[in-house]
């Protein structure tokens, strides 16, 4: 097998793959033939929010599999069309705030072409779409700022150090100083209103663990 043919079996193996997931889950989604740009947006905003709160790498927007039964079924869409006089990925990507990274990427399926968005998960802060952030709850595409929770929870997630788990630390293991100064950085990049809520959850957290 060529290295060619490897890169194509192993992207019919991950659409495999992700098909064996419930239309439940909330950092995938699968979608027949309905590809309109503004829709695309939306759910690239709603799976990279979604994948930041399941601590997933990815998440995924499929096109060309029928959203009940996961069978492949195959797409005309293009991706690389035109939205007016403008590239459609361009202006997607302009519009998501900040921009997670994705992935596009045609496969040719023994079912049917499908067309995969790979896309990297939200860190730090909620992803939006021109303006309007979105969350997957259960198998419904819904706004962000209708779920409070949610949009605390990813505020509160990112790559840094004090969202890795260290094997085995304590308290004891902890500088003081450090931890002021990474407790003051997180604050200062959530937006006011969120500020109180996370220093109370944060004072909180560390008054159960010193008891």
């Amino acid at each position: 097998m060529t290295s060619d043919q490897e890169h194509v079996h192993h992207r019919v193996h991950l659409v495999d793959e992700l098909r064996q997931f419930s239309t439940e889950t909330e950092w995938v989604e699968f979608k027949n033939d309905n590809h309109h740009p503004q829709g695309i947006g939306e759910y690239i905003s709603a799976l990279t929010n979604a994948a930041c709160l399941k601590y997933k790498p990815k998440a995924y927007l499929l096109y060309g599999i029928q959203d009940k039964t996961h069978e492949v079924v195959g797409t005309s869409f293009d991706p690389y069309k035109t939205k007016g006089n403008q590239d459609l990925l361009p202006w997607i990507t302009t519009g998501l705030i900040p921009n997670p990274g994705f992935e596009v990427f045609m496969v040719d399926h023994p079912g049917g072409r499908v067309v995969v968005f790979e896309i990297d998960p939200a860190r730090g802060r909620p992803v939006s779409f021109y303006g309007k952030s979105f969350i997957r709850v259960g198998s419904s595409k819904t706004t962000l700022k209708r779920h409070p929770d949610k949009e605390g929870a990813i505020w509160t997630r990112g790559s840094d150090w004090s969202a890795e788990i260290c094997k085995d630390a304590t308290l004891e293991d902890l500088d003081p100083e450090a931890v002021a100064k990474a407790r003051s950085n997180s604050l200062s990049n959530i937006p006011p209103r969120r500020t109180r809520w996370l220093s109370g959850t944060i004072s909180l957290s560390l008054t159960k663990l010193e008891s």
